[in-house]
C-alpha cells in the first residue's frame, strides 16, 4: 500500500497536465501512487497521462465523464485509490520539490491523524511568480495533534481541497465525497474538520496553485453561478417584493397579474435545477416572505383611510385636496 495517492483531474487543462505529473514523479519521496482522472481514452489529456503511465508504473488512469464535473472527478480517483493518505491536485497546479518528504516526516511526528493541513502558493498565470503563500490559520494548540474541537476556527475557513491531505480510511468510512459540478470545495473543508478526530497542521507550502485570468482556476460556469446566486437572485427578489406590494395596494386585474408573477418567481428560483442544497433552497423560500407576508400582513394591521379623510394631492393649488373614496 503506497503511503500517498494523489488524485489529478484533468478536465480542461491538457496543455499544462505534463507539468503537474512531473512534479509529482519528481519527488524524492517515492512511495506514492499518481492517479489522472480523464474525460476519456479520447480525451486530449488521456494522451497524456497515458504517455507518463507508459513511462512510470506509479501512474494510474481512471475516466470520469466531463458533464460530471470536477468533484465527480475527485469522487472516481478516491475510489480508484489505494494509499493510506489522499491528496487532491488540480490538473494545472503543482507539487513543490519535496513536498511529499516534508508531508511524510510530519506525518511521523503526528501519527497517522486524520487530516493534516498545509501551506499553499498562488501563482498568477502572467507571471508564473508566486504572489501570496496562504494555508491554516494560526493555531495555538502545542501537542503535534489535536481535535478540532480545541480549534474550532478550522471549521469556518474555506480551505480549498488541495490544502491536506486526508486518510482515506477516515474519508471513505466517515462517507465523504465531493458534490458533483463544480462548487466542490464550497462546504469541504468545514465538513472534513467537523468529521475528523485528530488533525494536524504542516507549516510548509506543498502546493503551488495556478490563479488563471478569472482570479481563479475555477471554471467560467462557476462565476455565472455566483452572480446568479449573490447578485440576480436579490435584485430578482427586490424587484418582486416592489411589484408585489404595488399589486396588493392596486389591486384590480394588473395587481392580480403582477402578484401572480412574483409568486411564479419565486417558485422557479426555488425549483431551479443548480440548487442542489436545501439550506440554499431556503434561503431562496425566505425572500418569498418580505414578497406576499410583509404587504399582506402590513394590510390587516393598517387601516385604510375612512371616506372624507383628506387623501393624496391631486389638485395644482397646494390647498386643493380630494377625498378618498371607500
Amino acid at each position: 500500500m503506497p503511503r500517498f495517492s494523489i488524485v489529478v483531474p484533468s478536465h480542461g487543462v491538457a496543455g499544462r497536465l505534463s507539468l503537474a505529473l512531473d512534479s509529482v514523479l519528481a519527488q524524492s519521496f517515492g512511495d506514492f501512487e499518481l492517479i489522472a482522472v480523464c474525460d476519456g481514452p479520447a480525451a486530449p489529456a488521456a494522451g497524456v497521462a497515458a504517455d507518463h503511465a507508459g513511462r512510470d508504473s506509479r501512474v494510474v488512469l481512471v475516466h470520469s465523464p466531463p458533464s460530471a464535473g470536477l468533484g465527480a472527478a475527485r469522487n472516481a480517483g478516491t475510489r480508484a485509490a489505494s494509499g493510506t493518505y489522499l491528496l487532491f491536485l488540480d490538473g494545472d497546479d503543482t507539487l513543490v520539490p519535496g513536498a511529499l518528504s516534508a508531508l511524510a516526516a510530519r506525518l511521523e511526528e503526528t501519527g497517522d491523524v486524520d487530516v493534516l493541513y498545509f501551506e499553499h502558493e498562488r501563482t498568477p498565470w502572467w507571471d508564473g511568480e508566486p504572489a501570496t503563500t496562504a494555508g491554516p490559520p494560526p493555531v495555538t494548540v502545542r501537542a503535534p495533534a489535536f481535535s478540532p474541537a480545541e480549534a474550532p476556527h478550522l471549521t469556518g475557513v474555506p480551505l480549498p481541497a488541495w490544502s491536506a491531505v486526508y486518510r482515506r480510511s477516515f474519508v471513505t468510512g466517515r462517507g465523504l465525497a465531493f458534490p458533483d459540478g463544480h462548487r466542490t470545495d464550497v462546504g469541504w473543508g468545514g465538513l472534513v474538520a467537523v468529521a475528523a478526530e485528530r488533525v494536524a497542521v504542516l507549516r510548509r507550502v506543498v502546493v503551488r496553485h495556478l490563479l488563471r485570468r478569472q482570479g481563479s482556476r475555477l471554471e467560467g460556469g462557476f462565476w455565472l453561478e455566483w452572480l446568479r446566486r449573490h447578485l440576480w437572485q436579490p435584485v430578482f427578489a427586490a424587484l418582486l417584493a416592489a411589484g408585489a406590494w404595488g399589486a396588493l395596494r392596486r389591486r384590480g386585474a394588473f395587481g392580480l397579474f403582477v402578484a401572480a408573477t412574483a409568486f411564479t418567481g419565486f417558485l422557479t428560483q426555488a425549483a431551479h435545477p443548480d440548487i442542489t442544497v436545501w439550506g440554499e433552497r431556503l434561503i431562496v423560500l425566505a425572500w418569498l416572505l418580505p414578497v406576499v407576508g410583509v404587504p399582506l400582513l402590513l394590510e390587516r394591521v393598517v387601516p385604510r383611510p375612512a371616506a372624507g379623510i383628506p387623501g393624496p394631492r391631486t389638485g395644482s393649488r397646494p390647498d386643493e385636496w380630494s377625498p378618498v373614496p371607500r
